[in-house]
């Protein structure tokens, strides 16, 4: 299987290193873009465009694909899903600690658009709401912490389209040093040549 890692707001493609090693151990083709800019100023749809673009340049245009996004890379994950074709190539997304319905975070005073549209009931968050039918052929995760201190609250990740399942870890970005998480998506990777992380 051919796996696409998204990572979240101010980080690069390398924080997802240890989640890539250990899918790659299970047998796996994994791709950890970086996408530019890091601080999501140029907002969601430019990084999706961004990250649409990587993904056809190292996969080609038509190759079928696993796609796993951190934080607000999940959010940028689903905007290329649903508005960018994503959805025709893409057999399983995982969203892990994803802010399905926003965070009061973001909030914070930053200048970049994407941090804004990560608002509880921002623009973006209600058409991506509306507009879930795009992912009916997708089978969705959606993976969370309750000890969360990024996503506020921690409820925001659990997204009723998909299969929800939290784990006892502390803080937002040990979500994607988890081992229980790694294991886990490997189970769930739809690959018979797959063995565990």
């Amino acid at each position: 299987m051919k796996v696409v890692l998204v990572h979240g707001i101010f980080n690069t493609g390398h924080v997802m290193r240890v989640l890539q090693k250990r899918i790659q151990a299970a047998g796996h083709e994994c791709f950890s873009p970086t996408i530019s800019p890091f601080d999501g100023r140029l907002g969601i749809e430019h990084a999706a465009a961004n990250l649409s673009e990587q993904i056809d340049a190292f996969f080609g245009n038509d190759s079928e694909i696993t796609l796993i996004g951190f934080s607000m890379g999940a959010i940028v994950s689903r905007y290329y899903l649903q508005y960018l074709g994503g959805a025709t190539r893409v057999r399983q997304f995982f969203s892990l600690a994803a802010p399905h319905h926003g965070s009061y975070l973001a909030y914070l005073p930053y200048p970049s658009k994407g941090i804004k549209q990560l608002r509880p009931n921002s623009e973006l968050l209600q058409q991506l709401a509306s507009s879930e039918s795009q992912l009916k052929k997708v089978k969705l995760y959606s993976y969370r912490t309750p000890i969360d201190f990024t996503i506020v609250p921690s409820s925001s990740s659990i997204w009723r389209v998909a299969d929800n399942q939290s784990f006892i870890i502390v803080l937002h970005l040990s979500v994607i040093f988890s081992r229980r998480i790694a294991q886990t998506i490997c189970t769930n990777l739809l690959d018979d040549s797959a063995h565990e992380c």
